[in-house]
């Protein structure tokens, strides 16, 4: 059709366009939808009310009460003496009943430094091949990581302030065990751990697997203990 002649050509397609707009608007908004839309944007919007007492409701704990309990289980059983150390007889005895060690186990719930190396040596050149490369990726950082942090001091009125940076003398890193092994958790943990000057390196891994075992020697371990859980936690934080 053509353009009637009493409208120029450029307004008559202006509201040609104009026409095909309102159409989509139609048909992508029905009227009802455009009036609920409406509605609610005229009607003000109030922040919800909350009492002190619902807020504390939505408070959890960060740890869960069951497994808090059957920690604290677990040390009293380990340790006769709330102040002593954990009774070696007992964590056997529990490293046993929840699985971390074979019920026919019949040697210790340690491995030696020794046997650690043995693991590594055995292992396939692949597998020995990747724990050296990440174990010195890792290595190369924490070095670096360490040295960024200094001891300073400084002269204020009346005397000196200052820091210093000094490692502990003993270090408890943790493995997961499992179908599942995950010797980058013992990298990430041990080297770390020596990056920083501990004197003493001690991994607890339940079940460790042979490439658990060789990740320890490779990151310097001293010892691993074959438990886990509470009760790994526990020998590292009071000793056996």
């Amino acid at each position: 059709a053509h353009a009637p002649t009493s409208m120029p050509r450029a307004t008559w397609t202006n509201h040609r366009v104009l026409l095909v707009h309102l159409l989509l608007l139609v048909l992508l908004f029905p009227p009802q939808r455009v009036l609920s839309f409406t509605a609610a944007m005229s009607s003000p919007r109030m922040l919800s009310t909350v009492s002190p007492a619902d807020v504390s409701l939505e408070i959890k704990h960060p740890v869960d009460p069951t497994a808090l309990g059957q920690a604290k289980d677990i040390i009293s059983e380990l340790r006769p003496s709330p102040n002593g150390p954990v009774d070696a007889s007992k964590l056997l005895g529990v490293a046993k009943r929840l699985g971390d060690i074979p019920a026919d186990h019949a040697g210790s719930y340690t491995v030696s430094a020794e046997d650690c190396k043995k693991a590594f040596d055995d292992l396939a050149e692949a597998d020995r091949s990747a724990l050296v490369n990440i174990h010195r990726r890792v290595k190369t950082f924490a070095e670096a990581q360490r040295k960024s942090v200094t001891d300073i001091e400084i002269d204020i009125p009346g005397g000196k302030a200052g820091h210093t940076v000094s490692p502990c003398r003993a270090a408890g890193c943790y493995a997961p065990g499992g179908r599942y092994p995950l010797p980058s958790s013992v990298i990430m943990t041990a080297v770390t751990a020596r990056a920083a000057g501990c004197d003493t390196v001690v991994l607890a891994s339940p079940r460790p697997a042979p490439i658990t075992l060789a990740a320890a020697h490779i990151a310097g371990a001293d010892l691993v203990l074959c438990v886990g859980g509470a009760q790994a936690v526990a020998a590292m934080a009071y000793g056996v």
